[in-house]
């Protein structure tokens, strides 16, 4: 069950990559354009979110199903201190990537809630950006790019 869900996260890192690309591009060309906001920005950024709530999900699972967290358990501290990669995951991409979903979903809320329409883009350019910044900072990146 482990490798099925630890595979799914990892592809699913680059629909979420691709999808913020789509909803930061939409949002800038609006932004910088002065375009209207239209249901396929609210759309990207919504497909965006939902990518990112099903990669916590699965991010969560891996967390609690990870035979390497599962030995770090019994003596967390010393676990971290003797393991990097422990201590990144546990202290640094769990926490950063919860505070990027939360900056998404607060992003597409006050996206919705602006008007005149530039204000809707520009807080979706600067919400995602943050977001993305986030997510980049907090992927393992020195684990394989495809889990197979």
């Amino acid at each position: 069950m482990y490798y099925i869900v630890l595979v799914l996260h990892n592809l699913l890192r680059w629909v979420v990559l691709a999808l913020a690309a789509v909803a930061l591009a939409r949002a800038y060309r609006g932004w910088l354009g002065g375009r209207e906001w239209s249901q396929a920005d609210r759309r990207a950024g919504l497909w965006f979110t939902i990518a990112l709530d099903v990669q916590l999900v699965l991010g969560l699972g891996l967390l609690f199903l990870s035979p390497l967290v599962r030995a770090a358990l019994p003596d967390l501290g010393a676990a971290m201190a003797g393991s990097e990669e422990i201590r990144f995951l546990v202290m640094e991409h769990v926490p950063v990537m919860i505070a990027a979903l939360v900056v998404v979903h607060g992003t597409a809320a006050m996206a919705r809630r602006a008007n005149p329409a530039p204000a809707a883009h520009r807080r979706a350019a600067l919400g995602y950006t943050l977001a993305l910044i986030m997510i980049l900072l907090a992927v393992p990146w020195w684990r394989p790019l495809l889990p197979f």
